[in-house]
């Protein structure tokens, strides 16, 4: 039974040292793997010396350290696409609306656009419901902004081309992106406010965003930020269950 047992050991070993990475720690020297596994230096560079042949590491020449190889990313992007954004959403959704008796939905980003693909509308007589399917632009409304700014510079530059104001929207993503909080008020003169948060898949990146909206005489700028910060909670949780690692 040595061989098998030594054999589990070994595939243990792997797995540890592939989740050394991070995000904020995506590449990584011997001597760091070697400290964050508390193994001999040897065996850690037998290690990656064997997951370099399978091409689950690569090794930067430029710093001699190590990274994800393409093996890695195949497989991070194969587990992304298996967990189905709207499926994850949804009963958190459900809980939201619930809980604020606010409508909430969930839009993805769609070319320069949004695009609604999951809604739950309050349970109010008067209340904001956005269809699925529903498509709108991204300078205007809390949703639309918390999608922007988490996007390219070049693919923000050329949205801005077509603001009027947009020394003022600039400073919106920039407050934005520092804190996943996008609030709007009326800006799309329906008598409508909303606050949103981002979506983060396990790269980084944001295709997703979750809103909570109501009408301006009900969901008040009070209520908005006190709801605040359970939406930021909620498309956090989101974000850890797509693969991506908080920091």
């Amino acid at each position: 039974m040595e061989g098998p047992v030594k054999g589990l050991q070994t595939v243990h070993r792997a797995v540890r040292l592939l989740k050394c990475f991070t995000v904020i720690e995506s590449e990584l020297s011997l001597t760091e793997l070697t400290q964050k596994l508390e193994l001999p230096k040897s065996t850690t560079a037998r290690l990656i010396d064997t997951l370099i042949d399978v091409g689950m590491l690569e090794r930067n020449e430029s710093n001699f350290k190590y990274k994800l190889g393409h093996s890695a990313y195949v497989l991070g992007r194969v587990a992304e696409v298996s967990n189905d954004v709207v499926q994850l959403a949804t009963p958190r959704m459900k809980q939201l609306r619930d809980r604020t008796n606010e409508s909430v939905a969930l839009f993805k980003l769609d070319g320069e656009k949004r695009v609604c693909i999951q809604r739950f509308v309050s349970l109010e007589v008067v209340t904001h419901n956005v269809s699925i399917g529903s498509r709108f632009d991204l300078s205007i409304g809390a949703t639309g902004k918390s999608l922007l700014a988490f996007q390219a510079d070049e693919f923000i530059e050329q949205v801005l081309q077509n603001v009027p104001d947009q020394a003022k929207l600039r400073t919106e993503l920039v407050n934005i992106r520092a804190t996943n909080k996008a609030l709007s008020m009326d800006e799309r003169g329906a008598g409508v406010n909303a606050i949103s948060s981002a979506i983060f898949s396990m790269s980084g990146n944001v295709k997703y965003s979750i809103s909570l909206t109501g009408p301006s005489m009900r969901f008040t700028e009070e209520k908005m930020k006190r709801w605040q910060e359970y939406l930021l909670e909620e498309a956090n949780k989101l974000s850890q269950e797509l693969g991506y690692v908080m920091h």
